[in-house]
């Protein structure tokens, strides 16, 4: 379980150019309990709009591609998962793309523009779903348990400005704990019809692999992790995932 917080729970400090106090302020910052939630949900939002942007804009391969992050109230834990769906003929490309996308974010590094944007698309959200009861159903639920003792009102308060305050390091903070080699990473194909697609293009894979890391890089990688407990019985719909989110990473809301 987690240990109990102490004392009270600041907001975040305004943003700092001197070093000193940049430092403070980004101490301060990671030791609130909404910390890990908010980086992982921009960074959520920053990946999806890469792979919506690379896998179905640029590449043609998908018409829906999303990246979910899945975490518990109690439990120190949780996963990633990676869903596409494409065309029978498509499908292994579009399952190789989606985890070179994610893959992509190590050396091709999250813009300001790009964090602008998850801010503003999450601040919306919220301020929109603020109109729905579900919503704050949601927001209050264990806020008063010990048993979930991150959540806090003052999680409610401090979400805005969570938000707001936070930076591109926080995201690749939260990056770090996520696994993406072939090792770690799980991936099916499944049907939706009776006719399978082909086997994986091994060397077309690799080929479509090194052109999208030599778009961030300018150089060759590893593939992208399609072979690796597979299924290819299926037609139209992929998967992949894995688990991430060590013991010292607890999700607030």
């Amino acid at each position: 379980p987690l240990a109990a917080l102490t004392g009270g729970i600041s907001p975040p400090p305004p943003p700092a150019t001197n070093p000193a106090a940049a430092a403070a302020a980004t101490a301060a910052r990671r030791a609130h309990p909404l910390y890990a939630t908010v980086s992982l949900q921009l960074l959520a939002e920053v990946t999806n709009s890469r792979l919506f942007t690379t896998v179905r804009d640029s590449l043609g391969l998908t018409y829906d591609v999303s990246f979910e992050v899945t975490t518990y109230d109690r439990l120190r834990t949780g996963w990633f998962s990676v869903l596409v769906t494409s065309y029978p003929d498509k499908i292994n490309e579009a399952l190789a793309a989606s985890l070179a996308v994610l893959r992509e974010l190590a050396v091709s590094p999250v813009t300001p523009r790009e964090l602008m944007r998850a801010k503003r698309t999450l601040l919306t959200r919220h301020e929109s779903e603020l109109k729905d009861n579900h919503y704050w159903l949601g927001l209050l639920t264990h806020l008063q348990s010990p048993d979930v003792p991150y959540k806090r009102v003052e999680c409610l308060r401090d979400l805005r400005a969570m938000y707001e305050s936070a930076t591109i390091d926080d995201l690749y903070d939260a990056y770090t704990h996520f696994d993406f080699s072939d090792e770690s990473v799980f991936t099916c194909v499944g049907t939706s019809g009776k006719t399978p697609p082909p086997p994986p293009d091994r060397a077309r894979l690799d080929a479509l692999v090194s052109a999208l890391d030599g778009s961030a890089r300018g150089s060759g990688v590893q593939s992208a992790g399609w072979s690796n407990g597979s299924s290819s019985s299926s037609s139209n719909g992929a998967a992949a995932g894995g688990a991430t989110l060590p013991a010292d990473w607890a999700s607030a809301l």
